[in-house]
Formats: structure tokens, sequence, C-alpha cells
């Protein structure tokens, strides 16, 4: 009964913990789709394959989201067909490469800025990688066939988008009204249809985190090769929030610090929470894409970084 109760606890401790977070991006992603136009977006993404990348890797130094909002965040930017090239690296790359998370890293770690730029770049190879690969393909392509239908709000509470001749009794005419109607749908469609997932992601992190024994642990941290992928194993299973993680990572004491930082690069890009979500948002081979990429990346990085004596 007491594992039960430490399990139950760290479930609903994870999924308070994202829900905010979630909500944020789902509001965010609802204020795209309802208030930002189209052609106001698309003016400001590059027309060059290079500047839409570089533009998705750094625009979470302006919009800063936690992994556990940024897919509804993604997901409306190419409804809006913003890029997969921009989209995707900002969808893998704002959860670090942004003010707050960069500066609880340098907190956690004592000001050592070694260990801030290295997390950066393990996020930002796979990311900018992602964003190349994907090439001119179109953002809808990249999403699945039958996306979850946010459009089931009545067209009598919709925002409508037609001209309001003489006489038209249509009843629309307060259009900020309406406008903030769509925004609170959508913000709420968006949000039950992910949280689905953020539950589901914490009911088995929680499992993993209070049945995994701390043995097995120590057995990982005498190896450069088991200790970065046993870290980053953890990582992918607990599921910590990247504003909070770098503490986390600060803890394993016993362990070499490019395995902490390896397990500080992968899990805003891949874990438990987000798995799922990419599998039900994206097409197939981009959500595998998306976890193989980052996660082979990171490791092959991290790894060649401890032989390196780091």
């Amino acid at each position: 009964m007491e594992d039960f109760a430490i399990f139950a606890t760290a479930a609903t401790a994870i999924v308070l913990e994202a829900a905010p977070f979630l909500l944020l991006g789902s509001l965010i992603g609802a204020v795209i789709e309802v208030l930002v136009p189209e052609e106001t977006l698309l003016r400001f993404i590059p027309r060059s394959g290079g500047g839409q990348v570089a533009v998705g890797l750094f625009a979470g130094m302006l919009l800063p989201t936690c992994e556990c909002g940024i897919v509804p965040v993604a997901r409306r930017l190419l409804l809006k067909n913003v890029p997969p090239r921009a989209a995707i690296p900002y969808m893998m790359a704002a959860p670090v490469v942004n003010p707050v998370v960069l500066g609880s890293t340098l907190f956690a770690f004592q000001g050592d800025w070694t260990v801030v730029a290295l997390r950066v770049v393990l996020v930002l190879v796979p990311a900018m990688a992602l964003g190349m690969v994907l090439g001119n393909v179109g953002p809808q392509a990249v999403l699945r066939q039958r996306p979850v239908n946010l459009e089931k709000f009545s067209e009598a509470e919709a925002v409508h988008i037609h001209e309001h001749g003489p006489g038209c009794a249509c009843g629309c005419h307060v259009t900020e009204s309406n406008r903030f109607k769509a925004v609170l749908y959508h913000t709420a469609a968006e949000f039950v249809s992910m949280a689905r997932f953020l539950i589901f992601g914490a009911v088995v992190a929680a499992g993993f985190k209070t049945f995994l024994p701390i043995e097995i642990l120590e057995l990982f941290s005498g190896s450069a090769f088991l200790a970065v992928g046993g870290l980053m194993l953890l990582a992918v299973l607990l599921s910590v929030c990247s504003e909070a993680d770098a503490f986390v990572a600060a803890s394993f004491a016993s362990f070499p610090l490019t395995a902490k930082v390896a397990f500080m690069a992968i899990g805003p890009m891949v874990d438990l929470k987000l798995i799922p979500m990419f599998l039900s948002v994206f097409n197939r081979r981009v959500a595998v894409a998306l976890i193989v990429v980052p996660t082979v990346s990171v490791y092959v990085m991290s790894f060649v970084m401890a032989l390196g004596g780091w």
C-alpha cells in the first residue's frame, strides 16, 4: 500500500506539474489559430531553407514553451502553413533553448556555462537535422491524415468570416466576443485532446519512478557507455519538465557530466508524455523520426564526448 501511495502521488505530481504548461500551449495554439492571420505569420518566415530552420531553432527565445505544451503549438503552426523546416525545429528546440530553461540549468550547475552550452548543442543538432531532412515537404504532409477535429464548434458560436451586407441578421457583429469564444473553445478542445496522453505518460513514468530499484541505476554509473544510455532512458521514463530537469540531473553525483547533459537533452525532446502525442499528431514516419533521430544523435554525441574526457 505504501508503494501504491508513492506511485499515486508521483503520477499526480507529474500531471499537476505538466498540466498548466499543456494548457498554456493549448492557449497559445488557439490564439495562433483564431487571431493570427496566416499571411501575418508567414511574413516572419524566411524563404530560404536554412533561414527557416534557424528561425525554428531560436524562436523559443521569444516564444518559450515547455515540452508539455509544445506539440499543440507546433500543430497549429503547421495548420497555418508554417513550413515544417521551421515548425519542427521549434518544437524540438524551444523547450530547452529559451531563457527560463537556460537560466535554471545555469543555476542548478552553479554557474557552469559549459553545461549550458553542451545541453544546447545536444538539442540543436537533432532539431536542425530533422528540419533539414524534411526539405520542401508541405505542412499538411507531416500531420496525420485525420488530425483531431477542432471544427465541431457550432456555426452559431464560431467566428464568422463572411461579409455583413445590408439586412444581415446572423447576430455575429460583436466579433471580439465571438473570437474570444473561439479561442476558449480551441483551447479546451486541444487541451482535452492532449491531456489523455499526458495522463498516460504520467502513469507509466510514475510506475518506473516508484518501482525501479536504485541498485539498477548504480550499476550504470561506472561505465560511460552504460551511464549515458542509462540516464537517457531514465529521462524518457521520468518525464521531468524541462524547467526542472536540471536539478534532477545535478543530483546524480556518481554519474559523469556527459551522462547528466544527455539526461537534460533527450528528456525535453522524447519522453513518455511526448511519444503518444507524436504518434497521435504526426504521420507514422515523421513520428518515428521525431523519436529515433534525437535519441541516436544525443547518445552518439554524448558517448563521443565521454570518450574525450568530458
